[in-house]
């Protein structure tokens, strides 16, 4: 009985949780997609609004490192730091505009890092799966974010936008102190993390190299692709979004795919690879695509390789070293690729020189995915009494 009410409780506290993750996948997108209005609204340039980017993704980074051991509080805390920073970028001006984003990163940081973080603990066995599930959750957010913000994009109060989000935040905040705090603390300390040899920490490097550019290319087109679509036919700020709505269907349409029984059939490595020429072929397509149709069908494509990419090399990672500081690191793609697309865009007059920066990302993934990505061996952990 008392395990069939646990097993009711892990299935509510999954759904609860999922959604979280895909408001914080809404959360995360909305800045790239709104960026036309914001930039034309204070008159940013290209690499003054990728400090947007840059400083979003920076404080996003910063939390995966705060996020400690106690993964319940860091999500707590996550969600705390969202609400306040909502409500702050209803009211927020020029000046304070670029500091609130870095809160709101970073809150966004430590309620995704934790979320991930209790999942891996929960679902050791079935992994792999399990995140991509969830982050199939955050692609959905992020996916229906460009459709539900073109109201905003034509014109209506991103105060009202801001409220919302604080509102739906706040909700997630006060589930996950009165409901979670139980059963998420106890998972976190019956966790026994593995000891770091050698072998192991040099085993993270390519993997690590990979999650940087993957992330990247991920944040950069989503980032920008509103941007790019509208300058392309700038008729009006919501045909943009398209784009970016395409991009995020191909995301979770692929993670949707991957964490169904064919990625076991496929195989991680496989899959891997075959997404990792995609993505090269649909950012490459993208460059030299002039027309918005062409745009929208290269960024769809895009999304399809760029989906399973983090998700199957975050079950790699998460095998070899659970820890917070693996999302710190790999977010470092979200703060360097989004910044540099705005500033090669700057530099030379056009964001499809910017697109420059996610190609290369791509193309640096391919030369180091010719490293054999193997399974770590297994060593036995005793069971704590």
């Amino acid at each position: 009985m008392d395990v069939a009410v646990t097993g009711k409780r892990q299935v509510l506290s999954d759904i609860v949780l999922g959604t979280g993750f895909s408001l914080t996948g809404a959360g995360t997108i909305a800045v790239g997609v709104l960026l036309p209005v914001i930039s034309a609204k204070w008159g940013f340039t290209d690499d003054v609004s990728g400090r947007l980017f840059f400083l979003q993704f920076l404080g996003s980074c910063l939390g995966a490192i705060f996020s400690g051991k106690d993964r319940v509080r860091s999500m707590a805390a996550g969600y705390a730091l969202l609400v306040i920073a909502s409500i702050a970028l209803a009211f927020a001006g020029r000046a304070t505009l670029f500091p609130v984003f870095f809160v709101f990163g970073l809150g966004l940081g430590l309620a995704m890092t934790s979320t991930n973080l209790l999942v891996s603990d929960r679902h050791e066995h079935d992994r792999a799966a399990k995140l991509e599930r969830f982050n199939f959750a955050w692609s959905f957010g992020a996916m229906v974010t460009p459709l539900l913000l073109v109201p905003f994009l034509n014109g209506a109060s991103l105060r009202l936008l801001y409220f919302i989000f604080a509102g739906l935040f706040l909700l997630l905040f006060s589930w996950v102190m009165l409901r979670e705090r139980g059963q998420g603390g106890s998972v976190a300390r019956a966790v026994v993390l593995p000891k770091q040899t050698l072998a192991t920490v040099m085993s993270l490097v390519p993997l690590l190299v990979l999650s940087v550019c993957a992330i990247g290319v991920e944040t950069a087109l989503s980032g920008w692709l509103t941007t790019y679509s509208h300058r392309a036919a700038p008729l009006e700020f919501g045909g943009g979004a398209v784009a970016t709505a395409l991009f995020m269907f191909g995301i979770v349409f692929s993670r949707f795919a991957a964490s169904t029984r064919l990625l076991g059939k496929v195989g991680r490595q496989r899959t891997l690879r075959s997404v990792l020429w995609g993505a090269a072929a649909a950012v490459g397509l993208l460059i030299v695509e002039h027309h918005p149709l062409s745009i929208d069908l290269a960024a769809m494509l895009a999304g399809m390789s760029v989906g399973p990419q983090f998700p199957l090399l975050l079950s790699y990672l998460l095998e070899r070293s659970p820890r917070g500081w693996i999302f710190a690191v790999s977010g470092l793609g979200s703060v360097i690729f989004p910044w540099a697309t705005g500033m090669l865009s700057a530099h030379y007059g056009s964001l499809r020189y910017g697109l420059l920066a996610p190609c290369g990302a791509a193309l640096l993934m391919l030369l180091v995915s010719v490293i054999k990505l193997e399974q770590p061996r297994k060593t036995e952990i005793p069971s704590p009494a």
